[in-house]
């Protein structure tokens, strides 16, 4: 892409970047004269409309936020079958970085930044647009000390369906339960994310780490955050009774929009208390049970067990969750809840993989069946499913190369270029004999191509005797 002109504005310098669907390059505006960050769809993405018909409606949605901490998309398009989006080019540094040189900030600070994050949240909200990938990687510090949002292009209007209902979107480190589970988001998974990356923030380090992707969701699906080692850090009760409502598991037990966290963070930031009703309940005030709680919890966690007989996965996920809420080490509601949450996502997958599948969009049903084959091998029929979306979408690809050779030699042909005719047409007959009137073409393009050819061999020997002639 280097050096190549998009929309006949957009001239591309270098890779600044990549993310999950497409390259991230500087480009300048010839129009405006003006340096811009041009996001460049994957060729690979290209070839399946789902995708694209995504990138498109996302972009729309992008480009109403108007927001002094929001990224701002400028402009979109297509060029040539190259899918691109245009956003303002942001001189900084993004959060991911300043963590890893700094380690962890002063809570004060690590607080003011959440609440610029919070306004972006704000501005999306109200557009109905979840962003559905927040974590530092997306949160950029420009040299004015302003914060700005990254990568809208994944979010999600709430009104609208989404092409893959369960895609994994978004890194499993900064994942809300919900999202991680497949089920449908808002907001508050937002909040969530933002919560994990408050945490980074405060202790230099993430809440949940291990080797795989799926280990990590399961933490995410039912384990508590660490508690703050209180030697090392010097964070107030306030702001940990913030965080630890920003990271309740039921979405209904956090703040509920972002106006409401930021007047959560500014009521900390002036050294107001956190009222009790607002904090979570402490591990000692959990264990104090009355024999009607030990009664309730027995009746809950029972009818989570006849959910997951029952592969009601959700309904089970939300009465475990009920269980731990009461009593965090009840029995192995955690274990329990963890394999439920496993469950809903697996099925989320196979029953988008389905629908994908359905309509023909290959690739989309790939992602979610290899996804659930990594995980469970055996589960269902999704091994068997992945092979034939894999052979379907070779099969599309090699129809898609036949019709293009084809279109090539045709163009060769009327120009009489004879050889370079020969040459596609007899790819096509290879991969498909009957295909249109190659049976005619392709013949007549070969007896052309030999003609011309032993013509030229023939004028050349004429003239190579006449050189030779002259000489002597």
């Amino acid at each position: 892409m280097i050096g190549e002109v998009l929309g006949n504005r957009y001239k591309i310098s270098h890779e600044i970047g990549a993310g999950g669907m497409a390259w991230v390059y500087l480009a300048e505006d010839l129009v405006e004269q003006t340096n811009v960050a041009v996001k460049v769809l994957y060729p690979h993405y290209n070839k399946d409309m789902a995708y694209v018909q995504r990138f498109i409606r996302e972009a729309k949605l992008a480009i109403q936020i108007s927001n002094k901490h929001v990224v701002r998309i400028l402009d979109y398009g297509a060029d040539r079958d190259v899918h691109y989006l245009v956003m303002e080019n942001i001189q900084g540094k993004d959060l991911s970085t300043i963590l890893r040189e700094r380690g962890k900030l002063p809570w004060q600070e690590a607080l003011e930044i959440t609440a610029q994050v919070t306004l972006a949240l704000d501005a999306a909200n109200m557009h109905g647009v979840v962003h559905r990938d927040i974590k530092p990687q997306n949160i950029m510090i420009t040299q004015e000390n302003r914060v700005k949002v990254l990568d809208f292009g994944i979010a999600r209007a709430r009104a609208l369906p989404s092409l893959t209902q369960s895609g994994f979107l978004g890194s499993p480190y900064y994942i809300s339960p919900e999202q991680a589970m497949g089920e449908a988001v808002d907001i508050r998974s937002d909040i969530y994310s933002l919560g994990i990356a408050l945490y980074e923030m405060l202790t230099g380090k993430t809440p949940f780490d291990a080797s795989s992707p799926w280990s990590i969701i399961r933490q995410h699906i039912a384990n508590e955050p660490p508690k703050f080692n209180k030697q090392d850090l010097d964070v107030p009760p306030p702001v940990e009774a913030l965080l630890d409502k920003m990271l309740t598991k039921d979405p209904e037990d956090r703040y509920q929009t972002p106006g409401e966290l930021l007047a959560a963070i500014e009521s900390t930031l002036r050294g107001r208390v956190v009222s009790p009703q607002e904090s979570q309940k402490t591990r000692q005030e959990k264990t104090q049970f009355s024999q009607a709680h030990k009664l309730l919890l027995s009746s809950l966690y029972q009818r989570a067990e006849e959910a997951v007989q029952s592969e009601d996965w959700s309904r089970a996920v939300n009465l475990f969750n009920r269980v731990i809420k009461i009593d965090s080490h009840y029995q192995d509601a955690s274990e329990r809840l963890a394999y439920a949450g496993l469950q809903a996502r697996l099925a989320a997958l196979y029953h988008a993989a389905q629908a994908a599948l359905t309509k023909e969009r290959w690739q989309e049903a790939i992602d979610e069946l290899s996804e659930i084959v990594t995980v469970e091998p055996n589960y269902r029929n999704a091994a068997n499913l992945l092979t034939q979306a894999g052979i379907a979408l070779a099969e599309d690809k090699n129809r898609e190369r036949i019709a293009n050779l084809y279109e090539k030699g045709l163009a060769y042909y009327q120009e009489k270029k004879w050889q370079e005719a020969d040459d596609c047409f007899s790819q096509v007959f290879e991969a498909d004999s009957s295909y249109k009137d190659i049976c005619r073409l392709y013949p007549d393009a070969r007896r052309r191509a030999q003609w011309s050819q032993s013509l030229f061999v023939r004028v050349g020997k004429k003239l190579s005797r006449w050189v030779n002639k002259d000489t002597e």
